[in-house]
């Protein structure tokens, strides 16, 4: 299983957190993109005709792309890999940018025709101290996309690794019920600075004096969000919890633990990993709570979405939930709600032949691009 061909980039930066290899010529990557509604990366990555998207965070990265003989031997030191079908239509690709379309010829991988590639991804150790320079960053992650040559028809993608799982956690919402930043500003700081430990009164205070919020930041005033139509105003949401509307910074954290955003021990404040969700908590108008299960839906379900699109537009249409949750690295429960998703946002028609069969068709784009 040897090397036939390499190209090393040490400092790949991402467009759009997308990183992408592009037939040199002739792939039809807009066409395959802009045919339907699916996210264009999903949770790792997908491929098409001349092209494949994976998903490479804000970078830089350091990418391998490699051409094989054979499928490369599986490899604990990666912790997401995800292998799926590579139509080439020139025999050559370009490790290139979102916007800058195919580059110089990287790998020739041979005659035109179908290859196979396997996308595997770890994360680098951080930089002890950040660079005063971007041009200095240290890349974060390794990427390694392996080709080799395979044939029709394809078998759709498989995903073999997943650092987390495919559905994310529901967004609690309360981005969207507090509205402003500096209402949220004080939580986030906990919740990111204190970490496990958590922070006192007077941690939070040298923090914001460390950071150029001035002397005594808790007890400043702050500006709160403007009133919304359809959305309760901060002494609305302060009364349900029975706290009083916050004036200065310090008034936030008694509501932040009323919403069960923060707990407090009497000393420390700590953050709340699992939050329950804003409608749960607090009694809102219907058109809030649909606005928010919406917006959560997107967010748990797009990318999961877009890797059964994948699978698909690959020729896996005829599924069971069990075949899908073994090839996606999925619970079955995911793939049912993920499923639902789909339908709902009109990116898979889904015709169910029995208890567990499922039948699966692309919708095309709900607009012309």
């Amino acid at each position: 299983m040897g090397v036939l061909g390499r190209h090393e980039d040490e400092h790949y930066m991402p467009e759009d957190g997308i990183l992408v290899v592009q037939d040199v010529r002739g792939g039809s990557w807009y066409e395959d993109l802009t045919a339907n509604d699916a996210h264009p990366v999903g949770t790792l990555g997908r491929s098409g005709r001349g092209w494949l998207y994976a998903a490479g965070g804000d970078g830089p990265c350091i990418v391998r792309v490699q051409l094989r003989d054979d499928r490369p031997a599986d490899d604990d030191q990666w912790s997401d890999v995800f292998e799926a079908p590579y139509l080439s239509p020139s025999g050559a690709v370009s490790l290139t940018g979102l916007t800058t379309g195919p580059g110089d010829e990287h790998v020739r991988l041979g005659e035109p025709g179908m290859y196979r590639v396997r996308a595997a991804h770890r994360a680098l150790p951080p930089a002890p101290e950040p660079p005063q320079d971007e041009d200095d960053l240290t890349p974060t992650d390794l990427w390694q996309l392996d080709f080799w040559p395979d044939q029709e028809p394809a078998d759709p993608p498989r995903w073999l690794r997943r650092h987390r799982p495919p559905v994310r956690k529901a967004d609690p919402g309360w981005n969207s019920v507090l509205g402003y930043y500096q209402e949220l500003e004080v939580a986030s700081v906990v919740e990111w600075v204190g970490r496990a430990d958590g922070m006192t009164v007077d941690d939070i205070n040298a923090w914001g004096a460390d950071h150029h919020r001035g002397p005594n930041w808790l007890d400043q005033s702050f500006s709160k969000s403007p009133t919304r139509e359809g959305w309760p105003t901060l002494a609305d949401i302060a009364r349900q919890v029975h706290v009083p509307e916050p004036e200065v910074r310090r008034d936030l954290l008694p509501l932040y633990v009323a919403l069960q955003m923060l707990t407090f021990d009497g000393t420390r404040y700590f953050g709340i990993n699992d939050k329950p969700l804003a409608q749960d908590v607090l009694q809102l108008p219907a058109d809030a709570v649909a606005s928010l299960e919406l917006s959560q839906a997107v967010k748990q379900f797009t990318g999961y979405a877009s890797d059964l699109v994948s699978v698909v537009f690959w020729g896996g249409g005829e599924q069971t939930i069990a075949s899908l949750a073994e090839r996606t690295l999925a619970s079955e429960d995911d793939v049912r709600r993920t499923l639902r998703y789909a339908e709902e946002r009109k990116l898979l028609e889904v015709q169910r032949r029995g208890p567990d069969e499922v039948s699966l068709t692309i919708c095309p784009a709900a607009r012309p691009r």
